[in-house]
């Protein structure tokens, strides 16, 4: 089997992910046993590894375990097997922007290495078993679909007569699912009343559904192509908050339902790229005035404790540097994880005045 033992993040434009595993000698001895890994999150979706075995050749694979109807995955990806004398002789291959689908949620190289060369080539230790590093990054999201007109509104919009009386109310995609959560979109032709609802024009309305887990608000960032040719529209980049119902501020054009309607139908082109629940901690502290300089010192520092929704443990510790109050959280015994707040791959911290507004990827 493959154990994994440790995790770096690496800062970059590429958002790398280092894993390293234990490969056990199972994987070469036993062909008949399952050797997939457990689960680990990556990009917003969840992965692991599998291998291949025959008598002679060893081959590895990255497994999307998270798949969705109607959405694709790319990612930059690189096996490597590290050989225990120097690390020029380490045993790799990569790929880029590799395309995971619901149809083929694995890929890899079947033909990775010799069984063989495992040994002779000094990769495994005594016990048979060998380390096998998986760096990921430029993980992306794509979901395509489109949203399909009855026939009979179809052909009132080609004659140019006014369907507004047929066109439904709110028309909804299939859900897909990121970051551990279900979502789908929702279109309203004619705008949405709804309190989060900016428009009541006739313009139209796109908003991004949370299906599932109303725990916590969740802060979302991504961006959706409507249309074709030239009455395409593009978002942009969309920073939005689905709140405990799942319900989102939405997307508001300035453009109306039947410009965009094409043969029929209304394509879609979504990308999501960051889906991060959002709680709200309170945690205080006691200030004490310090005489002559007119300055406040801290007497009692504020520490709050919270569970994620793994039920890994954080702490909140409040403090207040010259004059200014920073929020820092690090985590307790989480298995990926023991690091200081400023080296912590898994949060980040906005600062506020007298609330931690704590946003994280776990």
């Amino acid at each position: 089997m493959a154990l994994l033992y440790r995790f770096v993040k690496v800062p970059g434009r590429a958002n790398s992910h280092v894993f390293t595993f234990i490969v056990t000698k199972s994987v070469t001895r036993d062909l008949e046993r399952d050797v997939t890994s457990k689960e680990f999150s990556c990009g917003y979706q969840k992965w692991a590894i599998t291998f291949s075995r025959t008598d002679k050749v060893l081959g590895v694979y990255l497994v999307w375990k998270s798949p969705s109807a109607l959405m694709r995955v790319y990612v930059d990806f690189s096996f490597t097997i590290l050989n225990r004398e120097h690390f020029s002789v380490n045993e790799g291959f990569s790929g880029k922007q590799v395309k995971f689908t619901l149809d083929c949620p694995a890929q890899g190289n079947r033909n990775y290495i010799p069984v063989s060369d495992l040994y002779t080539r000094n990769f495994t230790d005594n016990n048979g078993e060998f380390q096998l590093e998986l760096n990921m990054g430029h993980v992306r999201t794509m979901f395509d679909t489109e949203f399909r007109l009855p026939t009979s509104m179809f052909g009132q919009i080609t004659r140019g007569q006014s369907p507004v009386a047929k066109i439904p109310a709110k028309i909804e995609t299939t859900y897909f699912n990121f970051g551990g959560f279900d979502w789908n979109l929702a279109l309203y032709p004619q705008g949405a009343s709804d309190p989060h609802s900016r428009t009541s024009d006739g313009r139209l309305s796109l908003y991004l559904n949370r299906c599932t887990g109303f725990d916590h608000q969740c802060r979302v960032r991504y961006s959706v192509v409507l249309g074709d040719g030239d009455q395409r529209l593009d978002s942009g980049l969309v920073d939005d908050v689905s709140d405990s119902d799942g319900k989102s501020y939405g997307w508001h054009p300035r453009s109306r339902f039947t410009d965009l309607v094409y043969k029929g139908a209304i394509r879609v082109h979504l990308e999501m790229m960051l889906a991060n629940t959002l709680s709200e901690v309170v945690s205080s502290v006691i200030l004490q005035p310090t005489q002559g300089s007119g300055a406040v010192a801290v007497t009692a520092q504020g520490v709050s404790q919270a569970y994620d929704r793994d039920k890994q443990g954080w702490i909140i510790k409040t403090e207040l540097p010259f004059g200014g109050r920073f929020v820092f959280i690090w985590c307790q015994g989480h298995p990926q994880c023991s690091k200081e707040p400023s080296e912590c791959p898994y949060l980040c911290c906005q600062r506020d005045a007298s609330t931690a507004h704590v946003d994280t990827q776990l």
